[in-house]
C-alpha cells in the first residue's frame, strides 16, 4: 500500500457518506418514494461519482435499513409495512419508558437537554417547517431515552433513528389528516416533559404509551390506505 492510498480511502469513503446523506435526503423528502429503484448507472451519472461509490453509499443506507436490494430490481428503497411498523413502535416503547422510569434519578445535564430538546420542538412546530420537526421529535424522544443515561440505550436509539425519521416524515405528511393542530402536538410532548421534570414515573410512562399508541395507530392506518390504493 502506498502512502497515498490511506488517504484515497478515506476520501472514497467521506464520498459515499455524502451521497449516502443526499439519498437520504431525497427519500425523506418524498423525490424518492418508497419502492423506488436506486440504479447505479443513472445515480453516477448523475450525482458524477463512480458506480463503486454509489454502491458504497447504497450499503451504508441498507445498514440503516433504509435500502433493499430485490431480486430482478436491485436496490430500492425500502416500504415500511405494517410488521415494520410495530416493530419500530415496540422499540420506542421499551427505549422511552426505561428513560421515563429512569427520571427521578437523572441528572441535571440529561434534565436540562430534556427541556431544551422540547423548546426546540415547540419552535419548530410553530415555525411549520416539516423537516426540522421531525430532527427535532427524534432529538426529544432521544433526550427521554438519555434519561436512562446508558450509552448503549443512546447507540440503539441512534441506531434506529433513520427508520424512524421515515415514520415520522410519513405521520408529518398526515398530520392535517389525523386532525391534530400544532398546538395539540405541543401540548403532548410539554405533558411528557412536564411529568419526566417532576419525576412523576408512572404519569410520564402513561403520556408516553399514549402518545407512542397514536401515532403508531396513525401510521399504521396509512400505510393500510397506501397499500389499498396499490391494490385498486
Amino acid at each position: 500500500m502506498t502512502v497515498d492510498e490511506p488517504a484515497r480511502a478515506e476520501r472514497a469513503a467521506s464520498t459515499a457518506e455524502r451521497i449516502a446523506d443526499r439519498l437520504r435526503e431525497e427519500m425523506l423528502a418524498g423525490a424518492l418514494p418508497q419502492g423506488a429503484r436506486l440504479r447505479e448507472i443513472a445515480l453516477s451519472e448523475s450525482m458524477r461519482v463512480s458506480r463503486r461509490t454509489i454502491r458504497e453509499a447504497l450499503l451504508i443506507l441498507a445498514e440503516q435499513r433504509l435500502v433493499t436490494h430485490e431480486r430482478h430490481r436491485g436496490a430500492v428503497v425500502r416500504t415500511l409495512n405494517p410488521a415494520d411498523i410495530s416493530d419500530l413502535y415496540q422499540v420506542r416503547r421499551t427505549l422511552e419508558l426505561q428513560g421515563a422510569r429512569n427520571a427521578p434519578f437523572a441528572g441535571e445535564s440529561e434534565r436540562s437537554t430534556l427541556d431544551s430538546a422540547y423548546e426546540r420542538l415547540s419552535e419548530a412546530l410553530l415555525a411549520g417547517d416539516s423537516r426540522t420537526t421531525v430532527h427535532c421529535d427524534l432529538a426529544f424522544h432521544g433526550a427521554v431515552v438519555g434519561l436512562a443515561a446508558s450509552p448503549r440505550l443512546d447507540a440503539f436509539y441512534e441506531q434506529v433513528s433513520s427508520e424512524m425519521e421515515m415514520a415520522l416524515m410519513m405521520i408529518r405528511g398526515g398530520e392535517e389528516l389525523r386532525g391534530l393542530g400544532t398546538e395539540q402536538i405541543i401540548a403532548e410532548h410539554r405533558t411528557i416533559r412536564d411529568l419526566l421534570i417532576a419525576r412523576d414515573v408512572a404519569e410520564a410512562q402513561r403520556a408516553i404509551l399514549s402518545h407512542i399508541d397514536l401515532n403508531e395507530r396513525f401510521l399504521l392506518s396509512l400505510v393500510g390506505a397506501g397499500a389499498a390504493a396499490g391494490d385498486d
